[in-house]
């Protein structure tokens, strides 16, 4: 027994020793893919600056102990070709050791991991070319049937605008009691692609120039005559951090208006010669424009009731065009005497397919009788970018006069917003979380492509300011099989 013990015990020891070896290999290749998916998640953010991506990704890799050049080890950093929001990080070791098997003549071994990283940027808004808004200068037929919107901060927010308000309950309240006031307003987003040149950014009915009725033109109204508004308008040159657009250089400090000054700060009814029912330059870029991301800001100042409606476009002289959206969220106006009106909600990605498409709307569908008191009623439906109703989403809100109650699913993606004149969702917000089918397909970039859009279906007067925002559920920074 004591000779047959002693026969076991070498290769038991051996096999022991292996498996110490087989384990210290593997938690160091898990040490290895940690740095490299903490580096590509680092980097990634500061595309399309390859340098700063570069710096930071290795930076991230030293932190959890892998070093370029030192030990043997070898960092590579690379931007995935065919796409500006990917990046690829791989970590060599070429000199991993053990504790058996070197005894055995073993030689040390290499171990290699690699992760890619991607940021997604918020899903465009509101449209799909130069233009957002009406445009007047065209026919009314093509019009997108809706006029970009901002209120005062002296607003009461239940009127429709859910950020630029300060007040909840009345107007011209004197504090702030919407609690999800914001001084910034209103961004969008103007992506230039190569070729563009000669860029003028222009701005419709830029000032707040109060009209007789909400129902005139553009729409634009005082609600009250307390306070003063001012709208400010800001145009910011591109920059190298496509996820953070708040530090962006404006077009004034960048020295980029070859004409227009860049920015605006407009006092209600005070420059109406000059801005009301007028397509004016905030900013024209000579010559060959740099590609990338610009921005466009809106804000409002003072303490008056109102609310001011525009349309921006973007123009150039070459046969490529940037595109105008907004981002993150947007207000809009729609000012509909019956029957449909349609217009671009957001676009889509096909690489989300099987996720989930979470539409948020404040203050959505307000419809008021016709003049003989018939009428009054509104329905909202989502369409796909096939051009049918979405087959199916999930419905919450806290609104007591919801027509579904406070969850629902419903089948098709519609609701009611407004019966008999009665506003069912009046201060309130209603998200709609819609199934990407997990065969989703479109071209992304073209029109109607990806883009999913809203159609009210309208028995009476529509006046309605409602709030939006999209985007697809998950982290927008995050790492993906490559």
């Amino acid at each position: 027994m004591v000779v047959m013990f002693a026969v076991l015990l070498v290769p038991l020891l051996l096999m022991v020793g292996l498996a110490v070896d087989v384990g210290y290999w593997y938690n160091h290749a898990s040490d290895i893919q940690k740095a490299a998916d903490a580096a590509a998640l680092a980097g990634v953010v500061w595309l399309p600056d390859a340098a700063k991506a570069q710096s930071y990704a290795l930076e991230a890799a030293k932190r959890n102990g892998y070093e370029d050049g030192v030990n043997s080890v070898t960092i590579t950093v690379t931007r995935v070709s065919g796409s500006s929001r990917q990046l690829r990080v791989a970590i060599s070791d070429p000199s991993v050791g053990s504790f058996l098997f070197s005894h055995l003549g073993g030689r040390n071994i290499g171990i290699t991991r690699s992760a890619v990283a991607e940021y997604v940027l918020p899903v465009p808004l509101g449209s799909p070319n130069n233009t957002f808004g009406n445009d007047p200068s065209t026919p009314a037929s093509t019009w997108p049937n809706l006029w970009g919107n901002i209120h005062g901060p002296g607003t009461d927010t239940t009127n429709g605008d859910a950020f630029a308000t300060q007040c909840r309950g009345s107007h011209n309240c004197g504090g702030i009691s919407n609690t999800s006031y914001r001084p910034g307003g209103y961004l969008y987003a103007i992506d230039v692609p190569a070729g563009v040149t000669n860029m003028d950014v222009q701005v419709y009915d830029a000032n707040l120039a109060a009209r007789s009725a909400e129902t005139v033109e553009t729409g634009d109204t005082k609600y009250t005559s307390t306070g003063t508004i001012t709208t400010n308008w800001t145009f910011y040159n591109q920059d190298s951090t496509a996820l953070d657009p708040n530090d962006n250089p404006t077009a004034a400090s960048a020295g980029i208006c070859s004409s227009g000054a860049g920015s605006w700060s407009l006092l209600e009814n005070a420059s109406d010669a000059t801005y009301k029912n007028k397509w004016v330059s905030l900013c024209k870029v000579s010559g060959t424009v740099t590609a990338g991301r610009y921005m466009l800001r809106v804000a409002t100042a003072g303490t008056g009731a109102g609310a001011n409606r525009y349309a921006i476009r973007v123009l150039s002289s070459s046969s490529a065009q940037a595109r105008l959206s907004g981002y993150g969220d947007m207000s809009i106006y729609n000012n509909v005497n019956a029957g449909n009106a349609t217009f671009y909600l957001a676009e889509v990605d096909p690489a989300f397919k099987g996720q989930t498409f979470e539409i948020n709307m404040y203050d959505p569908g307000e419809v008021s009788k016709f003049a003989d008191g018939s009428g009054g009623d509104g329905t909202i439906q989502v369409i796909s970018p096939s051009g049918s109703v979405a087959p199916t989403c999930a419905g919450t809100t806290p609104s007591p006069l919801s027509s579904f109650g406070s969850s629902a699913t419903l089948s098709p993606c519609a609701f009611q917003t407004a019966s008999a004149g009665t506003a069912r969702y009046n201060g309130y917000w209603v998200t709609l979380d819609v199934p990407i089918p997990a065969n989703y397909t479109c071209t992304l970039g073209s029109i109607p492509g990806c883009w999913w859009k809203i159609k009210y279906v309208i028995n009476g007067q529509a006046n309605d300011t409602t709030t939006w925002s999209a985007a697809v559920l998950g982290n927008p920074v995050h790492l993906i099989d490559g």
